[in-house]
């Protein structure tokens, strides 16, 4: 029996769509990520439909049509992302999509939400009038993608509540393997640098970040804020890993893409959880806070550099343990396609 191959489409947020299609390869399946249009931040694709909205409507749709055309005959499994299908349209209250002919076509279908693309506008954070405009319509898609697809999967736990029936998946966006851990010293004693990079500073809490370190440099406390925005990601990650610190975000309950990078390098992560929706409960190594609490917690640290090895350590091991993209394509994958014999970690190729 031949390999399945696997579509990811028709975006990647954050990189989660690439590095599950780089796992899905390791395990000796076909997969490939076609995307709209390129990722502003430098994430990696292999198919650019040039169907973006800055291309005209009609030839927007048409590329897409002809692209769907041929993933007909070239797929077995369409795994879309952030909640959406390549021609999924949405008028008048109402989503439509291609779902149903995919089914009739005898393809395994998987449909991915990782936050806005369906939950709504009030607990959103950001200010995005687009956003706003579209929440009456995140519904009804959730609602198709639920009676459609052979699997529903979530990547923040609090999304669970829009999408009775679905998985919660850990972020399959960075391969340990290719970081080479890199702790704070235990022993340092300069100025604590502290790392914060929002894609929307609303959504991430940044006006609060950027207030706890000046109150702290305003005591004479040694501490810098590193802040990254309007960056491609290799940037990110060179600035972080010379970073003591990141402080991910302090309003939405739950942590990103860029905490598990920084993890991955054994850079300690500060963040607001949920605890009620919390999966990993206490084996969660990040360090809590939110706006009230963040300078106090950024200066319990600058006093504690051991404290910070540790947390940075713990949060590489479970990097390792939980946001393993291997692991993962076999959790997202069981039970629909055929996987081959697991492959052990000694024989596995390095990246």
């Amino acid at each position: 029996m031949s390999a399945a191959r696997i579509l990811h489409a028709p975006f990647d947020v954050g990189g989660h769509a690439h590095q599950l299609s780089l796992a899905e390869r390791e395990l000796g399946l076909h997969s490939e990520v076609a995307v709209f249009a390129p990722q502003p931040y430098g994430f990696e694709s292999d198919i650019d439909l040039r169907a973006g909205i800055d291309v005209a409507l009609p030839l927007r749709i048409a590329r897409r049509a002809a692209f769907l055309r041929e993933a007909l005959g070239r797929y077995d499994v369409f795994h879309f992302n952030f909640g959406q299908t390549l021609l999924q349209v949405r008028q008048l209250g109402r989503v439509a999509d291609e779902l149903p002919l995919l089914k009739r076509r005898g393809k395994t279908v998987l449909v991915t939400f990782q936050g806005c693309d369906v939950r709504p506008f009030a607990r959103c954070h950001c200010r995005n009038r687009a956003c706003a405009r579209l929440t009456h319509l995140r519904a009804p898609a959730a609602a198709r993608a639920l009676r459609y697809a052979d699997r529903v999967l979530h990547l923040n736990p609090d999304l669970g509540r829009e999408l009775p029936g679905s998985r919660f998946l850990p972020y399959a966006n960075v391969d340990p393997r290719a970081h080479e851990p890199n702790p704070p010293d235990p022993a340092g004693t300069g100025e604590l640098v502290i790392a914060h990079a929002p894609t929307d500073r609303d959504v991430k809490g940044t006006a609060h970040v950027v207030r706890a370190v000046e109150a702290l440099r305003a005591e004479g406390v040694p501490a810098r804020l590193d802040l990254l925005e309007r960056m491609r990601r290799r940037e990110v990650a060179t600035r972080i890993r010379s970073a003591d610190v990141v402080v991910d975000q302090l309003l939405l309950g739950w942590y990103g893409g860029v905490a598990v990078e920084a993890m991955a390098m054994a850079k300690p992560v500060i963040c607001f959880i949920a605890e009620p929706e919390n999966p990993f409960g206490e084996r969660l190594p990040i360090l809590r806070a939110d706006p009230a609490t963040l300078a106090d917690r950024l200066r319990s640290l600058v006093a504690d550099r051991r404290l910070l090895h540790r947390a940075g350590l713990a949060g590489r091991s479970f990097v390792e343990a939980e946001h393993n993209p291997i692991e993962l394509a076999r959790q997202v994958l069981d039970g629909l396609v055929d996987l081959p014999r697991p492959v052990s970690p000694a024989a596995a190729p390095a990246r």
